[in-house]
């Protein structure tokens, strides 16, 4: 069986270590795009293509802050918690499950509000 290009776009996205470790950073906390460079040791190039793809196949969360001298600056945050393969069936099966559960909204909600999540 073949699989649809929604699946292999996952699989693509994921298959690069540099991605996994970002989903693993941003997992334990946002990051700006300049931490994860700092993080991963690539260029910031290669963060931005990374992060537009995760946030395109909604595995990332992008939200704006704004920084003390007044400028606007992305923030990521891991928003899929769980990718399942499974071949049943004669089968390709791939399950998402999501972060976005209460206590997450609660976060995003308190730092928004610029609460101090420390």
């Amino acid at each position: 069986m073949s699989m649809d290009v929604d699946t292999q776009e996952i699989v693509e996205a994921i298959e690069s270590e540099d991605t996994r470790k970002m989903l693993a950073l941003t997992s334990l906390e946002p990051m700006s795009a300049d931490d994860l460079e700092a993080e991963l040791d690539v260029s910031l190039a290669t963060v931005y293509r990374h992060t537009e793809e995760l946030v395109e196949l909604e595995f990332l969360n992008e939200e704006t802050e704004i920084s003390p001298d007044g400028n606007n600056y992305s923030i990521y945050e891991t928003a899929v918690r769980e990718i399942t393969f499974e071949i049943t069936d004669g089968e390709f099966r791939l399950d998402l499950q999501y972060r976005d559960d209460m206590i997450d909204r609660f976060g995003r909600l308190w730092r928004s509000l610029g609460g101090d999540t420390t």
